[in-house]
Protein backbone atom coordinates (compact mmCIF):
# COMPACT_ATOMS: atom_id res chain seq x y z
CA UNK A 1 0.00 0.00 0.00
CA UNK A 2 1.38 3.60 -0.84
CA UNK A 3 2.36 6.15 1.47
CA UNK A 4 -0.93 8.86 1.77
CA UNK A 5 0.55 11.21 3.31
CA UNK A 6 0.89 13.86 0.27
CA UNK A 7 -2.61 12.92 -0.50
CA UNK A 8 -4.11 13.75 2.73
CA UNK A 9 -2.35 17.02 3.22
CA UNK A 10 -4.03 18.36 -0.28
CA UNK A 11 -7.25 16.19 -0.53
CA UNK A 12 -9.41 19.10 0.61
CA UNK A 13 -7.98 21.49 -1.79
CA UNK A 14 -9.58 19.57 -4.80
CA UNK A 15 -12.47 20.85 -6.36
CA UNK A 16 -14.93 19.21 -8.99
CA UNK A 17 -13.48 18.87 -12.54
CA UNK A 18 -10.01 19.19 -11.78
CA UNK A 19 -7.60 17.02 -13.43
CA UNK A 20 -5.92 14.12 -11.64
CA UNK A 21 -2.98 12.59 -13.43
CA UNK A 22 -0.75 9.07 -12.84
CA UNK A 23 2.33 8.22 -13.37
CA UNK A 24 2.26 3.90 -13.72
CA UNK A 25 4.37 1.44 -13.21
CA UNK A 26 2.74 -1.55 -15.20
CA UNK A 27 4.04 -2.51 -18.30
CA UNK A 28 1.80 -0.68 -20.54
CA UNK A 29 2.33 2.24 -18.47
CA UNK A 30 5.67 2.11 -19.60
CA UNK A 31 4.86 1.60 -23.09
CA UNK A 32 2.82 4.98 -23.04
CA UNK A 33 5.79 6.68 -21.42
CA UNK A 34 7.99 5.33 -24.23
CA UNK A 35 5.88 6.27 -27.07
CA UNK A 36 4.01 9.07 -25.89
CA UNK A 37 5.69 10.83 -22.61
CA UNK A 38 4.17 12.21 -19.70
CA UNK A 39 1.58 10.98 -17.54
CA UNK A 40 0.06 7.84 -18.21
CA UNK A 41 -3.69 7.80 -16.65
CA UNK A 42 -5.74 10.91 -16.29
CA UNK A 43 -9.01 11.11 -14.36
CA UNK A 44 -11.67 14.11 -12.87
CA UNK A 45 -12.52 15.27 -9.29
CA UNK A 46 -16.32 14.54 -9.45
CA UNK A 47 -16.75 15.07 -5.59
CA UNK A 48 -14.61 16.91 -3.06
CA UNK A 49 -13.91 15.84 0.48
CA UNK A 50 -17.07 16.87 2.39
CA UNK A 51 -15.62 16.00 5.99
CA UNK A 52 -13.90 12.86 6.30
CA UNK A 53 -14.88 11.62 3.20
CA UNK A 54 -12.90 10.60 0.77
CA UNK A 55 -11.98 12.67 -2.96
CA UNK A 56 -14.31 10.53 -5.63
CA UNK A 57 -13.38 10.79 -9.10
CA UNK A 58 -14.43 9.51 -12.25
CA UNK A 59 -12.35 8.12 -14.89
CA UNK A 60 -12.55 5.69 -17.89
CA UNK A 61 -10.33 2.38 -16.87
CA UNK A 62 -10.72 -1.06 -16.24
CA UNK A 63 -11.16 -1.83 -12.37
CA UNK A 64 -11.66 -5.28 -11.39
CA UNK A 65 -14.57 -6.53 -13.11
CA UNK A 66 -15.86 -2.82 -14.31
CA UNK A 67 -14.81 -1.76 -18.11
CA UNK A 68 -15.43 1.99 -18.58
CA UNK A 69 -16.23 4.72 -17.35
CA UNK A 70 -16.52 5.13 -13.03
CA UNK A 71 -16.35 6.68 -9.87
CA UNK A 72 -13.74 5.66 -7.86
CA UNK A 73 -12.68 6.82 -4.44
CA UNK A 74 -9.37 8.91 -5.23
CA UNK A 75 -7.53 7.80 -1.45
CA UNK A 76 -8.27 3.94 -2.31
CA UNK A 77 -6.82 4.44 -6.26
CA UNK A 78 -3.81 6.16 -5.11
CA UNK A 79 -3.35 3.28 -2.20
CA UNK A 80 -3.68 0.58 -4.43
CA UNK A 81 -1.70 1.89 -8.02
CA UNK A 82 1.62 -0.12 -7.29
CA UNK A 83 4.90 0.73 -5.80
CA UNK A 84 6.77 3.32 -7.09
CA UNK A 85 3.18 5.16 -8.81
CA UNK A 86 3.34 8.70 -8.71
CA UNK A 87 0.05 11.48 -9.06
CA UNK A 88 -0.66 15.05 -8.42
CA UNK A 89 -3.96 17.15 -9.29
CA UNK A 90 -4.16 19.79 -11.26
CA UNK A 91 -6.46 22.50 -10.06
CA UNK A 92 -8.30 25.01 -12.29
CA UNK A 93 -8.25 28.71 -12.45
CA UNK A 94 -11.29 30.36 -10.99
CA UNK A 95 -12.03 31.98 -13.77
CA UNK A 96 -11.76 28.71 -16.30
CA UNK A 97 -14.09 26.99 -13.22
CA UNK A 98 -16.99 29.85 -13.77
CA UNK A 99 -17.14 28.31 -17.59
CA UNK A 100 -18.32 25.47 -16.54
CA UNK A 101 -21.79 24.46 -17.10
CA UNK A 102 -22.18 22.15 -13.88
CA UNK A 103 -25.80 21.13 -14.80
CA UNK A 104 -24.09 19.91 -18.03
CA UNK A 105 -20.90 18.20 -16.40
CA UNK A 106 -22.83 16.00 -14.00
CA UNK A 107 -25.47 14.97 -16.54
CA UNK A 108 -22.67 13.89 -19.08
CA UNK A 109 -20.91 11.89 -15.78
CA UNK A 110 -24.34 10.00 -15.16
CA UNK A 111 -24.68 9.56 -18.62
CA UNK A 112 -21.71 8.20 -19.32
CA UNK A 113 -21.04 5.99 -16.03
CA UNK A 114 -21.73 1.91 -16.86
CA UNK A 115 -22.56 3.24 -20.43
CA UNK A 116 -18.97 4.27 -21.82
CA UNK A 117 -16.32 1.45 -22.16
CA UNK A 118 -12.62 1.87 -22.14
CA UNK A 119 -11.28 1.39 -25.21
CA UNK A 120 -8.94 -0.78 -25.42
CA UNK A 121 -8.06 -0.78 -29.10
CA UNK A 122 -8.05 2.98 -28.58
CA UNK A 123 -5.17 2.37 -25.81
CA UNK A 124 -2.95 1.06 -28.53
CA UNK A 125 -3.92 3.72 -31.50
CA UNK A 126 -3.60 6.29 -28.76
CA UNK A 127 0.39 4.87 -28.85
CA UNK A 128 0.43 4.06 -32.21
CA UNK A 129 -0.27 7.55 -33.02
CA UNK A 130 3.59 8.75 -31.63
CA UNK A 131 4.71 6.41 -34.60
CA UNK A 132 6.08 8.42 -37.65
CA UNK A 133 4.58 8.24 -40.95
CA UNK A 134 1.90 5.34 -39.50
CA UNK A 135 0.47 7.61 -36.76
CA UNK A 136 -1.03 9.76 -38.65
CA UNK A 137 -3.10 7.14 -40.62
CA UNK A 138 -4.63 5.49 -36.92
CA UNK A 139 -8.11 6.09 -35.30
CA UNK A 140 -8.83 9.84 -36.13
CA UNK A 141 -12.12 9.67 -35.35
CA UNK A 142 -14.57 10.41 -31.91
CA UNK A 143 -16.00 7.15 -30.42
CA UNK A 144 -18.89 7.90 -28.52
CA UNK A 145 -19.53 4.47 -26.52
CA UNK A 146 -15.62 3.59 -25.95
CA UNK A 147 -13.00 6.45 -24.94
CA UNK A 148 -9.60 5.84 -23.11
CA UNK A 149 -9.10 7.35 -19.86
CA UNK A 150 -7.83 11.56 -21.33
CA UNK A 151 -10.19 11.27 -24.11
CA UNK A 152 -13.39 10.84 -21.56
CA UNK A 153 -11.49 13.73 -19.49
CA UNK A 154 -11.62 15.79 -22.34
CA UNK A 155 -15.33 15.08 -23.89
CA UNK A 156 -16.77 15.44 -20.42
CA UNK A 157 -14.39 19.34 -20.35
CA UNK A 158 -16.03 19.41 -23.89
CA UNK A 159 -19.83 19.32 -23.36
CA UNK A 160 -19.50 21.07 -19.61
CA UNK A 161 -17.74 24.25 -21.89
CA UNK A 162 -14.58 24.02 -20.43
CA UNK A 163 -12.23 23.58 -23.60
CA UNK A 164 -13.76 23.76 -27.13
CA UNK A 165 -12.45 22.87 -30.87
CA UNK A 166 -10.95 19.06 -29.84
CA UNK A 167 -11.08 16.18 -30.85
CA UNK A 168 -11.11 14.35 -27.69
CA UNK A 169 -9.87 11.06 -29.10
CA UNK A 170 -6.67 12.36 -29.92
CA UNK A 171 -6.31 13.84 -26.19
CA UNK A 172 -3.49 12.43 -24.12
CA UNK A 173 -2.95 12.84 -20.87
CA UNK A 174 0.08 15.14 -21.25
CA UNK A 175 -2.25 17.02 -23.96
CA UNK A 176 -4.46 17.55 -20.57
CA UNK A 177 -1.54 18.74 -18.30
CA UNK A 178 -0.04 21.15 -21.11
CA UNK A 179 -3.52 23.53 -21.40
CA UNK A 180 -3.32 27.05 -19.91
CA UNK A 181 -6.03 26.24 -17.45
CA UNK A 182 -4.57 25.93 -14.24
CA UNK A 183 -3.56 27.65 -11.25
CA UNK A 184 -2.09 25.28 -9.34
CA UNK A 185 -0.14 21.39 -9.34
CA UNK A 186 -0.29 19.60 -5.93
CA UNK A 187 1.57 16.00 -6.02
CA UNK A 188 -0.86 13.46 -4.12
CA UNK A 189 1.59 10.68 -4.77
CA UNK A 190 5.47 10.44 -4.77
CA UNK A 191 7.20 13.07 -6.62
CA UNK A 192 5.15 13.35 -10.12
CA UNK A 193 7.51 15.08 -12.78
CA UNK A 194 6.29 18.67 -13.96
CA UNK A 195 6.04 19.06 -17.95
CA UNK A 196 8.17 21.92 -19.44
CA UNK A 197 4.61 22.64 -21.50
CA UNK A 198 2.91 22.15 -18.50
CA UNK A 199 -0.13 25.09 -18.05
CA UNK A 200 1.49 27.02 -21.39
CA UNK A 201 -1.13 25.83 -24.38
Amino acid sequence: MNDLTLYNQNRHDLRPADLVLFWGTEPISYAIKLFAGGPTHSAIVRQPAIGGHDVRIIESTIEGSKNGVQTNFLGQTLANYGAGAQAAALLLKDEVRARIDWEAFYAFCGASEDRVKYDVGGLFEFILREVPIIGTRVGQEEKQNAMVCSAWAAALWSKCGLISHINWSKMRPQDLEELALYRLWVPLLGNPPISVRYNTI
